[in-house]
């Protein structure tokens, strides 16, 4: 499996048009991944010790939540405790790439999202990792819209109203950002708009909502299991969702393509990933546990108060998924108006 991989080329050495090359060849290369379930001796004995579950972003955020959630049913299957190891910082970029050093010895695991596998290969001319050459997919977990928020203080309750706010107070007000999810919707906002607004970026969005909810920053837009409880309390107000179509867990609350930016659309994901190299009969083990877990009305129920749409898959399908994740999220991106760092 990892021959094979570091034959194709990296999306981390891919700007420009060769992006398109590069994410079709992971396109091929899911369509390639074997059928790991026929031989599961050499995980007869897997796991003997703890796991670890790496999370590049701070606990709290929608990311974390998806990871204890899951690990506190799969750890029952396993038999062993899974640790579940925050690394925020750099839009996922840091704990990403200490995943990718991971030893490949079925012991170590990234809880991955659209930031880290899809969208940061525009976000960035180069990364400390490479989600082709550097992970094997395990299997999809789940999709979520981000929230646009304001704090109560801020004198509008409509995405139009808080335009005419903006405009009249030329860099005065801030926006906040810690994850793809916030940062494109954020910039897509500000230029459709032509808006005069500074621009705070954050180790993830739960720092950014804490500045929000503290009144430092004006907008911020946050994933929707953080964004739903502080709305519920009246501390935050929700202006528009970045999902096609309304959202059952926030009625009324108007998506951003009605009027904020038409025809935008936009919902992060969640998916598990193992270093490259890692034993296809443990890669097949941990799969068949997540998608378990992931069908138990227990979890279920655990997560449904953050609105998570669950997506188990097989790595095939994770693969191809994530190809075509990765061509939005570059449309998104030039789109947004937003300049690779």
């Amino acid at each position: 499996m990892q021959a094979h991989q570091a034959a194709f080329p990296t999306i981390s050495q891919a700007p420009g048009r060769s992006l398109r090359r590069a994410v079709l060849m992971l396109g091929v290369a899911a369509l390639a991944l074997p059928v790991m379930a026929a031989d599961k001796s050499a995980a007869s004995n897997w796991p003997q010790r703890n796991l670890t579950w790496i999370v590049p972003f701070p606990a709290g955020s929608a990311t974390d939540q998806m990871a204890r959630v899951l690990a506190e049913q799969v750890s029952k299957a396993a038999g062993q405790a899974i640790v579940v190891d925050n690394k925020p910082g750099a839009n996922g970029t840091l704990g990403t790439a200490h995943a990718a050093k991971a030893a490949a010895d079925g012991y170590s695991f990234l809880i991955a999202t659209s930031t880290t596998h899809a969208a940061n290969a525009s976000l960035y001319r180069r990364l400390p990792y490479d989600p082709i050459k550097d992970f094997t997919p395990v299997s999809r977990l789940a999709e979520i819209p981000f929230v646009m928020l304001t704090h109560p203080a801020v004198p509008a309750d409509t995405p139009e109203k808080l335009v005419a706010h903006i405009k009249a107070n030329p860099d005065k007000l801030a926006w906040g950002s810690g994850s793809s999810g916030s940062l494109i919707p954020g910039h897509a906002f500000v230029n459709a708009h032509k808006l005069q607004m500074i621009h705070v970026p954050y180790k993830g969005v739960q720092p950014a909502m804490t500045d929000a909810l503290g009144g430092q920053i004006q907008l911020v837009f946050a994933d929707l299991a953080s964004a739903t409880p502080q709305v519920k309390a009246g501390k935050l107000r929700a202006l528009a969702v970045t999902s096609a179509k309304e959202h059952p867990m926030l009625p009324g609350v108007p998506p951003m393509n009605r009027g904020a930016v038409p025809g935008f659309e936009m919902t992060a994901w969640f998916a598990m990933y193992a270093p490259a190299g890692t034993p296809e009969p443990v890669l097949a083990k941990m799969n068949q546990w997540v998608r378990a877990a992931l069908s138990d009305k227990t979890l279920q129920a655990k997560l449904a108060p953050g609105g998570f749409e669950l997506t188990p898959s097989s790595p095939a399908e994770l693969g191809l998924f994530a190809a075509k994740e990765t061509l939005k999220w570059a449309k998104a991106v030039k789109s947004a108006g937003i300049t690779p760092e």
